[in-house]
Parts: structure tokens; sequence; C-alpha cells
């Protein structure tokens, strides 16, 4: 039975075209577009949830993109000519658009579950929309001549916010290749900090500011006084990638004892102590490190892959990664003993060019399906991986 709350969001209207003949807009309904088949790695069911010839994408990997208690699943799409947010019911698959702006950073949301809100970032604002009423509220304004960089952050509870900003400046190298100002950005160090607050819009401060390029903030899921950051830049140049700040201050995560030690893509395991995070030494396999936020300790475990990204089960035991783009596959790794074993699950065949093609796979909440994204079809879309551990 579909939870009265999700039931009545995706029953506000029909599909429509706007005047320009592009459909969309706010509270509009649209019908499953699903399809299914079986990856021939492992004979484990996919479900390709989006279809559209527009590019969809699921959420960043470190966000939360699932309402358990409501089967409910929020993904971003332009299907409408910009960027938004939708809200898909797992059982039907039928799914309703959530807003309608023209400058929503949709993969950078973070979904809360508890509060059955989206937060997310439109144009120079930062907005929760809610998922059983669709009204949007405005939590905070992001300071003048700053930019957000990555993803909004909030705590599984919903009640406190962060982000990082970093200062325009002007950049000559950027063009439509990825990442192709990173070298100059990280060279010119423009003053960054991360901002934090409370969801009701109250207490908005500046937690940590350095003239150093910040960027991926997350909040401890269970900690709203803890939270992980990053120097930003590419892996083997930063000098100290991972930090923490609370209000006691800040200190490094994981110290590099040689700047040739390249890490990068962390996350936060969900019990809001272990931070997950990729290592590579020059000349030597990739790594699955695992570092303790409560005495700094750590492991690091040497992976059979290249992974671009990877995400840890909500049991700990298992992670997932999305290969690269020369070997796209999602490769599933299983932790005993103190070993880390993996095997390839399904081709996902995705190009890497584009931020929004990126895989960034996550599991569900309760470890099932892994959630990714791919342009094996010729452009983004959403999909969901069974997985039968």
């Amino acid at each position: 039975m579909i939870k009265p709350a999700l039931l009545c969001v995706l029953a506000l209207t029909a599909p429509v075209l706007d005047a320009a003949g592009a459909r969309g807009g706010k509270g509009v309904r649209y019908p499953a577009e699903q399809k299914t088949f079986l990856a021939e790695e492992s004979g484990w069911e996919v479900i390709q949830v989006t279809t559209d010839p527009a590019d969809d994408s699921g959420l960043y990997f470190t966000s939360h993109s699932f309402v358990p208690e409501d089967h409910g699943l929020v993904f971003t799409s332009r299907r409408t000519g910009a960027w938004n947010l939708y809200y898909l019911d797992l059982r039907t698959f039928a799914f309703v658009q959530l807003t309608d702006g023209k400058a929503i950073a949709g993969t950078g949301a973070d979904v809360c579950a508890a509060t059955r809100e989206v937060f997310y970032r439109d144009g120079n604002l930062v907005k929760a929309v809610s998922l059983t009423t669709l009204k949007e509220r405005t939590i905070t304004t992001v300071p003048e001549g700053y930019s957000v960089g990555a993803a909004v952050s909030v705590t599984d509870a919903g009640d406190t916010v962060a982000f990082s900003i970093s200062e325009k400046i002007h950049v000559a190298t950027k063009t439509d290749v990825i990442y192709s100002d990173m070298n100059e950005r990280f060279t010119k160090r423009p003053w960054s900090a991360v901002m934090i607050g409370r969801a009701d819009g109250t207490g908005w401060h500046e937690r940590a500011r350095q003239k150093k390029w910040i960027s991926h903030v997350i909040m401890s899921p269970t900690n709203p006084d803890l939270t992980l950051y990053c120097h930003e830049g590419r892996w083997d140049q930063v000098e100290q990638r991972m930090w923490l700040v609370s209000a006691a201050g800040n200190r490094p995560l994981r110290p590099e004892e040689t700047p040739a030690l390249s890490i990068g893509h962390e996350y936060w395991f969900p019990d809001g102590i272990h931070v997950g995070y990729q290592a590579t030494y020059p000349k030597k396999a990739k790594m699955i490190g695992v570092a303790d936020t409560r005495d700094g300790s750590y492991r690091e475990y040497p992976t059979e892959f290249f992974d671009g990204h990877t995400q840890v089960s909500h049991d700990g035991r298992w992670f997932v990664g999305d290969g690269k783009e020369s070997a796209p596959y999602l490769n599933l790794y299983h932790l005993v003993e103190g070993k880390l074993t993996g095997r390839h699950v399904f081709r996902h065949g995705s190009l890497f060019s584009q931020q929004h093609w990126h895989p960034h796979p996550a599991f569900s909440p309760d470890d099932r399906y892994v959630l990714f994204t791919s342009s094996r079809a010729g452009n983004g879309d959403v999909y969901l991986l069974r997985v039968k551990k």
C-alpha cells in the first residue's frame, strides 16, 4: 500500500506542456517509464528507472536519495530544459516534479527522510522543498561574491545543514572539458569557508574559513557538531585532503605522509563515526580506506579494480565502486576478516566526460539495491541494480 503522503503528491496533476512546448511544471505527475533487464555479469535484475531522452541523474554519491517509509526516491532531470528535482514512488515508478527552477543544482541536493524534505541550492539561495506538500522555503542565502562548492548536506535528523563556499575568481582555463580549471583554482587558492546552520534558517555562520579551495562538505549523519570537508584539487597535488571541523576546531583525518599519496572521494559510514575514502600510492593498487574519526586510526584495503567512486553498505561490510571509463563496471566488494574481495556485477557502460553521467553508486537503506547513473543509452538515466549478496 502506498503511503498517504506520497499518494497525495503523486495525484496532483497530469503531465502538461508549457508555452514553449517543453513538458514540466511544479506538481506535474509523470507515468512510469522504467524497463527491466538482467546483468550479464551477475544475472541480477537491472531497472532502468528513467528512459526520457533528456539527461536524468541520481544525486551525488554522498547524498541521501531515499525515503524508505514512503518507498520514495529523489532524482534530478533536465527534461524540462533545466535541472529540477523529482520524487518517484518505487512501487509504481510514477513520479512528480518537485521544483520548477532555472538555476537548481540538482545532483547536489540531499534528502532528509525524517522531515520528508529535500535540501538544495537554487541560484544564490539554499532551500528546502517538502515531499508531502511541495512547499518551498529558503534556508539561507549564499554570501555575495561566493559560489557553493559540491553538494548541500543535512544530518539524518534534519536539524543541521552545511555546505562550502569559495570566492568567485577569474579562471582563464575553464572549458567544457570536465576538471579543465582544476589546476588553476588549486593554484589560486580562493578564500573558502564551511557554512553551517540550522535547518529552520537560524544560526548560520562560518565554521571554518581558509585561503584554500574547500569542497566536499558532508555532515556526520548522527553528530550535528562534526563535519567532514576536503581541500580540493588534484589528489596528488593536495597536501592534506580530508579534514574534520567541530566547535572545538579543525583537525586532519588520515594525515598524508607524502604528497605523492592520492586520497579523495570521502564519505561517511551510516554510523557517523567512520569515514570511507579512496587512496593510491604511485604505481600501487588502488585502496579503499576506512578512518575512525574518534582516534584517527585507519585501515586501507587494496582493491582488484580501479573505481572513480566507492560507497559503503549500511551494515558496513560491503562496498560498491563504479569503475572507470575504460572499464565501466559496477564492482561489488566484500570485507571479511580484514580482506577485501571484489567482482564485476554489471557493465554500466557510462562515460565519465560529464559530471552528471558519473555513476556515483550508493546502496538503498535496506542494502537490497544499488542506485547509479549511466549514459549507456546515449543520455543520462537513473538505474537500480538488485543486489543478491
